[in-house]
């Protein structure tokens, strides 16, 4: 009699094991996202991002200017540091560098870099799915979830 609740309490942890950090490791194309002042969103962000097994990652999003007729964009690299523990991920923002831009002085200017810029910010997402080939978050304080397809 004694084996059955033992069964119990061992398939209960199992069926709630926390996501498998190593599968979160290689590269993913994630879903697009709008940013803005306020109810104006100005930009479209295309975001992938690349998990290392060091614990560090990429995040590089390509922001394009809505409502232009030339295309006016900035692709942007976030890097930092990553790590699952339980059913959270947790990502620092350590290091922005823009990579490339549509308008050569886009690429050195400070103030652009500054106002696109994360580093120092910590972000704590809850894993909704990890597998193989979906990875699907949803932002603690942004209430969002976004899912992340591996490439």
């Amino acid at each position: 009699m004694r084996i059955i609740p033992i069964l119990l309490v061992i398939f209960s942890f199992s069926s709630f094991a926390s996501p498998d950090e190593s599968l979160a490791v290689g590269n993913w194309k994630c879903d697009s996202f709008t940013v803005g002042e306020g109810d104006e969103d100005i930009f479209d962000v295309s975001h992938t991002v690349e998990y290392r097994v060091d614990g560090t990652s990429t995040d590089i999003h390509v922001y394009r200017l809505k409502g232009m007729e030339d295309d006016v964009w900035l692709k942007v690299s976030h890097s930092g540091p990553w790590k699952i523990n339980g059913n959270t991920i947790t990502e620092k923002a350590v290091k922005t560098i823009i990579l490339d831009a549509s308008i050569p002085e886009l690429k050195n200017s400070v103030e652009i870099l500054e106002a696109i810029s994360y580093e120092g910010e910590v972000f704590i997402s809850e894993i909704i799915e990890l597998s193989q080939s979906r990875f699907i978050t949803k932002d603690k304080e942004l209430e969002e979830a976004g899912t992340c397809v591996k490439v």
